[in-house]
């Protein structure tokens, strides 16, 4: 293990200081390097579109355990190609893979889970910096035990699930089976009793959970809702995950990471689906991309353009490239569909570490063209973009807030200027084929009837609650809070179950904080300097991530519910969280505990208590309440 150098987090924190568009991975190359840190000037030149993109599998039960389907899932060692020209690469994969497979089940369908890591090595892929708290034994109350440097826990990101199977940061396990102080089950109960999703599961060990995501321990995972499966939207092979994660590498393909802690890491290389720039064959005709963005501390600005320069429509005029339909932010549906583009509702896809975006294009008029999505947001993102404008402000700025005053982005398209400026201007290209094998059945992105969502009702609040998003600069520099708090410190928030409340969230540093809260969905009711502008308009959905700009105060209406117990809540950006920006807060019984249960938040609960087909029980709601109150209204 290595103990960071105070002379280099001051270093990198007051570059962080002097500007918030500096990068965090130029900012922590300091004269004093050391030789492996030094000897890294940026990864090395890699054509872009000639791997093609691979596709994850969904993965299949390996049997049944106590009436529900189980995934007894390895955490593994592997090697893996991100690209033809880079030497293949050492990972670590859920199931030797990077991204890990599609884990899928039925919306009120049980899962049991068991991630098992006892044929991991013992050492580390990347250096352990013991300044970062949760790396001794010490930054644990009451716990004297060992902390191994190998150690997982796999979090579920964005699922309804109680407290044992939450895979929280003190819940890891080792090799060797040395286990962390909450540890409580190897087997994962998840009871996908909340409204369909797209999200992903991930590594979440306290004081490595940047490594251990750096080193592949990421994939998708979906609960499916009976209502969507009429909506017309794209189907199997035309329904594709797109896992966005950037990345660095050394000449002999194995991947970069600095050996000391720093603020903010970016790769200069994009991944999609782990590989290096991919291309991928469409057919012309509308498909659905689950887009996930499971960086360190990347925020993606995503839009379609044609890398065939202009082009012309059917009546010789010149045409726009395609537009990005959303119709999720992770959670069920949005109220309506936004579309995204030239002329659109937003100018672009604005996606923050960990949070999700379900989209439609439609390729139908784009035959034999090639298409590339584009990344215009700055590394360092506090809201900038390589274009000089302003990503993901305030609703009353209209579109998605364009304005004047965004950071220079006169990079080349993959490595900005190496190690310095790691921008990356494109993620991958579409090749359009000239054919469709058959015919398009779905509906237009425009036509879709977006499903019925309720919503925490802000005026049932019973409690309102401030926080705030910090930089300290005194005697522990480059440490982020919330609410000038540490992980061990007291927990303060605690929401009766059941109840809903209002968090007000502002933001006194100098970057945007996209801000998780385990267990539950919310809603997000107002955004700007205030908090009493509109939200964006892809953000009137379910959500468990919200970016919180720079001198931002972002309102989010929340219900607690189902399960009591103790929850983190803390920045996605993976540096951030590590170093103190996560906090606890703790669902409690009291007098409203029967209505923690059965609030029937999600748009596509069966509000017809149709008995499940493959499991022996009915819905699988403990009490019974919750199957029969779903909104049973979509339009």
């Amino acid at each position: 293990m290595r103990r960071i150098s105070r002379r280099r987090l001051l270093e990198t924190s007051a570059a962080l200081g002097a500007t918030a568009g500096l990068p965090l991975a130029a900012a922590s190359e300091s004269d004093e390097a050391d030789e492996h840190h030094a000897s890294w000037d940026g990864s090395p030149a890699l054509e872009k579109f000639v791997a093609p993109l691979p596709i994850p599998e969904r993965r299949e039960a390996d049997g049944r355990q106590r009436g529900a389907p189980y995934h007894e899932v390895s955490v593994e060692e592997a090697t893996h190609s991100f690209h033809p020209d880079l030497p293949d690469t050492t990972i670590w994969g859920f199931d030797g893979q990077f991204p890990g497979p599609i884990i899928e089940n039925r919306q009120y369908r049980r899962l049991r889970i068991e991630f098992d890591n006892s044929g991991m090595p013992e050492e580390h892929l990347f250096e352990i910096d013991e300044a970062i708290k949760g790396t001794t034994s010490e930054n644990y109350v009451g716990y004297d035990g060992a902390v191994p440097d190998v150690r997982n826990v796999t979090h579920l990101h964005g699922l309804n699930a109680p407290t044992a199977s939450d895979g929280q940061a003190d819940m890891w396990t080792s090799p060797d089976g040395v286990t962390g102080p909450r540890f409580e089950q190897s087997v994962q109960e998840i009871p996908n009793r909340q409204a369909r999703l797209s999200s992903v599961y991930h590594d979440h060990a306290r004081g490595i959970s940047r490594l251990n995501n750096y080193a592949g321990l990421v994939g998708p995972y979906y609960i499916t809702g009976w209502r969507e499966e009429f909506m017309g939207l794209p189907e199997d092979e035309y329904d594709v995950p797109l896992v966005l994660a950037d990345r660095a590498f050394h000449d002999d393909g194995s991947l970069y990471y600095p050996d000391e802690f720093v603020a903010n890491f970016a790769g200069d290389v994009a991944t999609v689906n782990g590989a290096a720039w991919p291309t991928f064959e469409v057919e012309p005709r509308r498909y659905r991309f689950r887009i996930l963005n499971p960086s360190n501390g990347r925020t993606y600005g995503l839009k379609l353009g044609s890398a065939d320069g202009d082009h012309e429509d059917g009546d010789g005029h010149a045409g726009e490239p395609p537009s990005i339909y959303q119709i999720s932010a992770g959670h069920g549906f949005l109220e309506e569909v936004v579309e995204v583009g030239h002329g659109g509702d937003m100018e672009k896809l604005v996606i923050a570490p960990f949070e999700r975006a379900e989209v439609v294009v439609d390729f139908s008029d784009h035959a034999g063209e090639t298409l590339t999505l584009e990344n215009h947001a700055q590394f360092p993102y506090s809201g900038g973009s390589h274009d000089g404008g302003h990503d993901g402000g305030m609703g009353s700025m209209g579109g998605d807030g364009d304005m004047d005053g965004g950071m220079d982005g006169g990079m080349d398209g993959g490595h900005g200027s190496g190690a310095d400026h790691p921008q990356i201007h494109e993620l991958m290209q579409f090749e359009v084929a000239e054919e469709s094998s058959g015919q398009d059945r779905t509906r237009h992105p425009t036509d879709l009837r977006m499903p019925y969502r309720h919503t925490p009702n802000e005026r049932a609040a019973q409690e309102t609650r401030q926080i705030t998003m910090e930089m300290q600069m005194g005697s522990d520099p480059g440490l982020h809070t919330l609410n000038n708090k540490r992980w061990g410190d007291d927990v303060e928030i605690k929401p009766q179950l059941g109840s809903t409340e209002v968090w007000e969230i502002s933001n006194t540093s100098m970057h945007t904080h996209p801000l998780h809260l385990h267990l539950v969905e919310f809603t997000v009711i107002g955004r700007g300097p205030d908090g009493t502008e509109p939200p964006l308009p892809n953000e009137r959905g379910g959500k468990d991530v919200v970016r919180v700009d720079s001198g931002e105060t972002v309102r989010i209406a929340v219900k607690f519910g189902d399960f009591a117990g103790k929850y983190p809540f803390h920045c996605h950006i993976l540096e951030h969280e590590e170093h103190e920006m996560m906090r606890m807060f703790e669902v409690v019984n009291g007098n409203d505990r029967g209505r923690g249960r059965g609030h029937g938040r999600d748009d596509d609960a069966d509000d017809r208590g149709h008995r499940n087909d493959d499991d022996d029980e009915w819905g699988d709601d403990d009490d019974g309440r919750g199957r029969g109150r779903g909104n049973g209204r979509g339009r």
